[in-house]
């Protein structure tokens, strides 16, 4: 029998994929290349807060499975 915990795990993995699947495919879609020199600080942080937000509605997604 699979124990809740281990289930939970394994939907995060597939979660945490999944995002940065999502995430590379619109990058490469849009041409976006990484050059630290062509990025802004700005730029890097809007990046940053755009995949913590699609990490936490992630998790909000799956806190809502569970119940």
């Amino acid at each position: 029998m699979v124990d809740r915990n281990d289930m939970q795990n394994e939907i995060s993995k597939l979660s945490q994929t999944s995002t940065n699947l999502l995430l590379d495919n619109i990058l490469k879609k849009h041409n976006v290349k990484f050059d630290k020199s062509s990025l802004s600080n700005e730029q890097r942080s809007q990046i940053k807060k755009l995949v913590q937000d699609l990490q936490e509605s992630f998790q909000k997604l799956q806190k809502q499975e569970k119940k």
